[in-house]
């Protein structure tokens, strides 16, 4: 992952958190360590605030982790007032790692790969040092499978590539191995190793949210929802992994005023699973429709 972020005037010394991706980076590269990231709100968010108390500031975590890791706290501020080059910097990287809240911690190689993720823990802060020390040891593991990979061939190779790539949640880990996800579906096409099915679908749901991006940024509304509806078939969708591509064409549908395209989308979106936290969600959203419908009809 090449960011071009903001690198501050001063280095730290070990163990002490960097605010510049590029400063961690440097760190990381020059030290042969890894990089660890957080992302956290200690202003506003009690949790967060807590983390910091009690495990990031305390020396037994960052005497243990600062000597495996290059430590990089991204502060996220309630009013959103922070440097320009710093606000610049904490959104690429939140969005670069999908992260939805706070407190997370990523860990990453210097190229920016992530191998794992966690979030606040009530334990020690030398407790938590050892689940990152456990982490970071699971990266070297999965570096060396990366490695040992690129002399094999065939179904070797897919087996070796297969397990070497991490599990993350959502489609993260396709966002930066699909071309290992590809090598191995192309070298065990008759999925020996088990990888394909799970793989396939990732790459998918990441080509496919690539191209949805590609066609917002052009306003091509209907060719999104096109895109959708083949993707959903194509793909065999069921479950949140449907409704959530439902809740996309409800999203178009929304920016071109289509309320009988809304209130179908999400009445599907229902049906898949009213249980799911999408479907519970997508429920209450077409109960405020279908009543503003009516109101429209009614009011002259």
């Amino acid at each position: 992952m090449a960011i071009l972020l903001f690198q501050s005037s001063g280095a730290n010394a070990e163990g002490v958190w960097h605010e510049s991706y590029n400063d961690a980076v440097a760190e990381a590269k020059k030290e042969g360590k890894n990089v660890l990231i957080v992302f956290t709100g200690t202003d506003w968010i009690e949790m967060c605030q807590i983390f910091y108390d009690s495990v990031l500031s305390q020396d037994d975590f960052t005497s243990v982790a600062g000597k495996e890791f290059a430590l990089l706290k991204l502060e996220y501020a309630k009013d959103n007032i922070a440097k320009k080059e710093v606000a610049l910097q904490n959104q690429l990287l939140k969005d670069a790692y999908r992260v939805k809240g706070f407190p997370t911690l990523v860990i990453t190689d210097t190229g920016g790969r992530p191998f794992g993720i966690n979030g606040y823990q009530p334990v020690t802060a030398a407790k938590y040092g050892e689940t990152v020390l456990g982490m970071g040891a699971l990266l070297k593991e999965k570096t060396a499978k990366l490695k040992e990979a690129e002399g094999l061939t065939g179904l070797d190779k897919a087996k070796v590539l297969g397990a070497a790539i991490p599990d993350l949640p959502g489609n993260l880990a396709a966002r930066y191995f699909s071309k290992e996800m590809k090598e191995v579906i192309a070298g065990d096409p008759e999925n020996t190793a088990g990888f394909n099915e799970e793989f396939e679908r990732m790459v998918a749901d990441v080509e496919y949210s690539k191209q949805m991006q590609l066609l917002a940024k052009e306003v091509e509304w209907v060719k999104m929802l096109k895109l959708t509806d083949q993707y959903i078939a194509d793909n065999k969708l069921e479950g949140e992994a449907k409704q959530a591509a439902l809740m996309n064409k409800y999203g178009v549908q929304v920016r071109v005023n289509d309320p009988a395209g809304i209130i179908q989308s999400l009445f599907d979106v229902v049906q898949v699973d009213p249980k799911s936290d999408i479907g519970k969600n997508a429920k209450k959203i077409l109960e405020k429709w279908r009543a503003q419908v009516i109101e429209d009809q009614l009011v002259p």
